[in-house]
């Protein structure tokens, strides 16, 4: 399976996301919002762009910087989908905020992203920030499709994280752990 990599020139569905292939795989930070109506419509906003497959890196009871827990946002989207006769998918593949995962976690979520993308359901891969653990599943992920290779891999990130206008030029992945994990990464 080859694409064709988006570079920042179309309009991402929401903020603090960018294209990876132009609507088929998108990355980003959380997808909720806490005010409801907020919530309501960046969820209808990603819906609408055809994602309907979310891969949630996130782990169970995560709370944001303040110490508040994430808003869940499944419930909501499956009735968004619901009304138009659809359906979604929520995958959580939990790795700890700034952290890594191990190999074989890395694998599945990769299969879970290409299974999708084969199935024609466009996928949005998220974490809290979108920095950290989104950068480092899509360098691998671009790594595994030949994109790029270990010389090009952060850099090709960057350019690809210039359309998140709020956060583009905040380092991803976002620590050491995580660039040598991606450095190191072989299937």
């Amino acid at each position: 399976m080859r694409f064709q990599l988006t570079y920042p020139t179309t309009e991402t569905p929401a903020t603090r996301t960018y294209w990876v292939v132009h609507n088929a795989l998108l990355a980003g930070a959380y997808p909720g919002q806490p005010d409801h109506a907020q919530h309501h419509a960046r969820l209808q906003s990603l819906y609408d762009a055809g994602i309907r497959t979310f891969i949630n890196l996130q782990e169970e009871g995560e709370a944001n910087n303040a110490g508040q827990p994430f808003v869940p946002y499944e419930k909501d989207l499956r009735e968004i989908a619901k009304k138009r006769g659809d359906t979604v998918a929520h995958l959580r593949f939990p790795i700890p905020d700034g952290g890594t995962t191990s190999a074989d976690r890395m694998r599945s979520i990769l299969n879970t992203i290409d299974l999708s993308l084969a199935a024609n359901r466009a996928v949005y891969v998220h974490c809290f920030g979108g920095m950290g653990r989104t950068g480092t599943t899509i360098c691998c992920w671009l790594m595994r499709h030949g994109h790029v290779d270990r010389s090009n891999v952060l850099a090709t990130l960057t350019r690809l994280r210039k359309a998140d206008k709020e956060r583009a030029d905040w380092k991803a992945p976002e620590n050491a752990d995580q660039e040598s994990f991606v450095l190191n990464w072989a299937e």
